[in-house]
């Protein structure tokens, strides 16, 4: 089935489930994988006890995915979302990890980092808060999502 009641259903269910949209579409685009990868960014983030402040933030110096509040103050995060592929092995052989460079989060290079310093600077001294920067990666398996953090830099 295509077409717009299609494209509204899939949005619904990415929005509702994400975890279900990413084990159901498997051919999303890499618009539709970033936003489920963000839905589940925040409720992670909503579950550890942070409030979303602001989702795909507009500020002067970039666009940020998530703000977030937390008892330490404001958190700046950039989603990395990525499919994998399910990897050959031999049966009962635990999984082959992912090497370092081709984690989702390796996409966020010195420029992407140095982008996301400079927004979580310039919230800081707006807000007169202290903002984190961090990047959260998605990894859509076969069949299921995993999330795993991994901190840029402190702002």
């Amino acid at each position: 089935m295509s077409g717009p009641l299609a494209r509204l259903a899939r949005a619904a269910l990415r929005r509702v489930a994400p975890r279900a949209f990413l084990a159901l579409c498997p051919r999303a685009g890499s618009d539709e994988l970033g936003r489920a990868g963000e839905e589940l960014v925040a409720r992670a983030l909503h579950r550890a006890g942070a409030r979303i402040e602001a989702r795909r933030l507009r500020t002067p110096w970039g666009e940020l995915d998530l703000l977030a509040r937390d008892a330490l103050g404001l958190l700046a995060v950039e989603v990395k979302t990525a499919r994998l592929a399910p990897r050959p092995r031999p049966r009962g052989e635990p999984p082959v990890p992912l090497a370092a460079g081709r984690r989702p989060g390796a996409r966020v290079d010195g420029r992407g980092r140095v982008r996301l310093e400079r927004i979580a600077r310039g919230l800081a001294a707006r807000r007169r808060v202290p903002v984190r920067a961090e990047v959260w990666e998605v990894l859509a398996g076969p069949g299921r999502a995993t999330l795993a953090v991994r901190r840029v830099a402190d702002a």
